[in-house]
């Protein structure tokens, strides 16, 4: 008779222990899904030619003046102006790294590891983000964060030296501490902190500065305005000296540098000043199509002609179901979102990376909005149909995010950027390192990828305008930014791939002549510059 209690008990004790063990598993697990992601991104990440896409090179010249004691400058270009154009943050971050690495180009694989952490940082910051703030299951949250963080858009930039996914890896504990914030008693001290947590995100990212705006806006919608008041005072105190320094350093650049590497206002600037009101709608106009088309990259992977407008539809009505849902339980996070995507329609420029910078959230919004078509409860029947019918579309565009994924995977598309664009610059890269001396000024396509692997000194063949992004830049203009160029700096040789930039050249090789046409390499043109 006694076995039996001692059976109980017994069994008891086991269950006891696998509920245990069950709350351990979920408690640890975004910290598993974080040390999943950085094991997959470490193994996918590998040294290419920094500097093809421009700003991954500049990001690694920025940080190897700080880690040489040169100051913020661009140390590729003649004089090495002071920077103006990129927050200073992310090159800081890579200069630290860089004292603990070899020198360039053996660093590259740390800078690269670094990233891969970064990225289970955005896995464990967006699991916790969707348990804490929105009550999301254990499981069902870190399931969300490894499709989110291991998904095409975070993978393509984690294998670049960028600032997104450091940006990503900050602003999911950001928000998560400032929806808490919003719930708590006043303290000046904790909101100015948070202001200032904020200010310092706009300093990986200037995007950053939205999560600003969002702490402001909230508050004051809740006329707690002494509240936004601290936190408005919080990140002026950690933005004003990068902007003072801006303020000072700006005019230091010739124009036709200024759209490269001047200042982001500036640059708008100018582009709103002469397109007027009619710029800014078309911007917008053009951006809405472009987003729509990474979302139907992403979400409906297939070209089935009109068809194809079905998932990309869905996605849009989940988007914003998923965020009136979400304005309910983080209202701060919500108006963070909104004000991106205003920035992110409204900046005139391929908004892919704005979009691809934030991706985990907008798969948070899908999910948002999947739940609520799933937690609806009709109560006639032709709402019972119709909420069928609704899951039923679910499925169709899970099954769009799962195929584009899977042949994403397959084909290792994270890779073909780079080696298209490093096939099409080699020819001039070996020009370049066979052809000229290290002392010799160049003006060439992907100046920072020239410096970085030669060590020439290097400026961008045209100037970079706002307007161009509406209509391609004339040929007259870009051979005026040419004779600029030429006019003010020492420089020898003008090395191009670009049809356009060769086309422009070419106008300055007759009458008073200031280049001549020297050589030819695969797809671009040499010219010399002619000295009186």
């Amino acid at each position: 008779m006694s076995a039996a209690p001692a059976v109980v008990v017994s069994a008891t004790s086991e269950v006891a222990d696998e509920r245990a063990l069950m709350h351990s598993v979920r408690a640890f697990a975004p910290l598993l899904a974080a040390a999943l992601v950085s094991a997959v991104a470490a193994s996918i990440v590998a040294p290419y030619p920094v500097g093809i896409f421009h700003d991954d090179g500049v990001y690694l010249v920025l940080a190897k003046a700080i880690a040489g004691g040169s100051g913020y400058r661009y140390l590729h270009i003649p004089g090495a102006p002071f920077a103006t154009h990129y927050p200073p943050a992310y090159p800081l971050f890579l200069a630290l790294l860089s004292k603990l690495a070899p020198p360039f180009p053996q660093s590259m694989s740390l800078l690269l590891l670094a990233n891969a952490a970064l990225l289970g940082l955005v896995a464990w910051g967006s699991a916790r983000f969707a348990i804490r703030q929105l009550g999301w299951p254990s499981i069902a949250a870190t399931g969300f964060a490894l499709v989110g963080a291991l998904s095409l858009p975070l993978i393509q930039l984690a294998t670049l030296i960028m600032s997104e996914v450091m940006f990503l890896a900050l602003l999911f504990p950001l928000l998560l501490a400032a929806e808490q914030r919003a719930v708590e008693q006043q303290d000046w001290r904790r909101d100015a902190a948070l202001g200032a947590a904020a200010g310092t995100l706009a300093l990986v990212r200037a995007q950053g500065i939205v999560l600003v705006f969002a702490l402001v806006f909230v508050f004051a919608m809740r006329r707690e305005w002494r509240r936004g008041a601290f936190m408005l005072l919080g990140a002026a105190l950690v933005l004003m000296p990068w902007q003072l320094w801006i303020a000072l350093h700006d005019a230091g650049l010739p124009a036709a540098l200024r759209g490269s590497y001047g200042s982001y206002v500036g640059w708008l600037v100018e582009g709103v000043s002469q397109g007027g009101a009619s710029f800014v709608v078309r911007t917008v106009g053009r951006n809405v199509s472009e987003c729509t088309a990474i979302l139907a990259d992403r979400f409906a992977p297939w070209s089935i002609g009109g068809l194809r407008w079905i998932p990309i539809g869905l996605t849009i009505s989940l988007l914003a179901l998923g965020a009136t849902r979400l304005s309910r339980r983080a209202p701060i996070t919500t108006a963070f979102l909104g004000g991106y995507v205003i920035v992110t329609l409204a900046w005139p420029y391929a908004p892919w990376r704005f979009v691809w910078g934030i991706w985990p959230f907008v798969l948070l919004l899908a999910v948002e909005g999947a739940l609520a078509i799933v937690h609806w409860t009709p109560g006639r029947p032709l709402g019972v149909a119709v909420r069928h019918a609704m899951r039923a579309a679910l499925l169709f565009v899970g099954l769009g995010v799962a195929r584009a994924e899977v042949l994403a995977y397959r084909d290792r598309a994270w890779a073909e950027p780079v080696r298209n664009a490093t096939r099409r610059i080699a020819p001039a890269m070996r020009w370049i390192s066979q052809h000229t001396q290290p002392r010799d000024i160049v003006i060439a396509d992907a100046e920072p990828l020239v410096y970085l692997f030669t060590q020439r000194p290097t400026l961008p063949p045209v100037a970079f305008t706002a307007a161009e992004y509406l209509s391609p830049r004339s040929i007259a203009a870009d051979a005026t930014s040419l004779r600029e160029l030429v006019g003010r700096y020492p420089a020898r040789y003008l090395v191009t791939v670009v049809p356009s930039t060769i086309a422009a050249a070419r106008t300055l090789t007759t009458g008073r002549a200031t280049l001549r046409e020297v050589d030819a390499i695969d797809g671009g043109a040499v010219f010399e510059v002619v000295r009186p």
